[in-house]
């Protein structure tokens, strides 16, 4: 029988990502709303993409879902309190719609100088290991100023491995062995030409879960 992975690089559409592409509209729709009512000085944001990474014994998916936020093409240094802000809002949306799958962990990316999500020339990004996102969705002790403190006391400047603060965006399309699902289609690691539409380095998809600006 064909792995995960190999189901989702392929033609058919198998059940698993039919399932992500639901958690991820879900949870795009929270963050949206959430960003909207707010009223955070932004361009745009999205739950742009669900890397598939890996699989479990029982053919589980682990996943990175990935958040994505323009912050604008004349910032060029960014107001990292705004930016902390902005990775809350992420967990909350994101917690909910993935808790009972295996994440590994959750991608909070970040787009300036240059136009909209795909279109910049600077992408970071901060990696969420699930368990700290947990605890801050529901532990009403543990704050957004805990949450900072504990991912920059554990990041150990290994921009692969959550926890992450700041490190450079992370292309999941060219990746071996990985899948992303976005609206609707898994994208292939080898398909790389659909990343490249994205002149951000290190884009996590070339498209994003819908349009419209936050």
């Amino acid at each position: 029988m064909p792995s995960l992975l190999e189901r989702l690089l392929g033609d058919g559409t198998p059940d698993e990502q039919v399932d992500l592409e639901s958690r991820q509209n879900d949870a795009d729709d929270a963050l949206r709303e959430s960003v909207e009512e707010r009223g955070y000085a932004i361009d745009d944001c999205g739950v742009t993409g669900v890397a598939v990474v890996n699989e479990g014994p029982d053919g589980e998916p682990i996943i990175v879902p990935i958040a994505r936020f323009s912050l604008g093409e004349t910032v060029e240094n960014p107001d990292m309190e705004l930016v902390w802000d902005l990775v809350g809002e992420a967990a909350d949306a994101l917690q909910g719609p993935f808790d009972d799958v295996f994440v590994r962990h959750y991608d909070v990316q970040f787009t300036f100088d240059g136009d909209e999500l795909f279109e910049a020339e600077e992408c970071r990004r901060v990696a969420l290991t699930d368990q700290f996102v947990d605890r801050y969705v529901t532990d009403d002790r543990f704050g957004l100023g805990d949450l900072r403190e504990a991912i920059e006391v554990a990041d150990d400047i290994d921009d692969e491995i959550a926890p992450v603060v700041w490190g450079e965006c992370k292309d999941y399309s060219r990746t071996n062995n990985a899948a992303i699902v976005f609206a609707g289609s898994s994208a292939a690691a080898a398909a790389a030409a659909n990343a490249s539409a994205a002149s951000c380095a290190g884009a996590g998809v070339a498209g994003g879960a819908g349009g419209g600006a936050c």
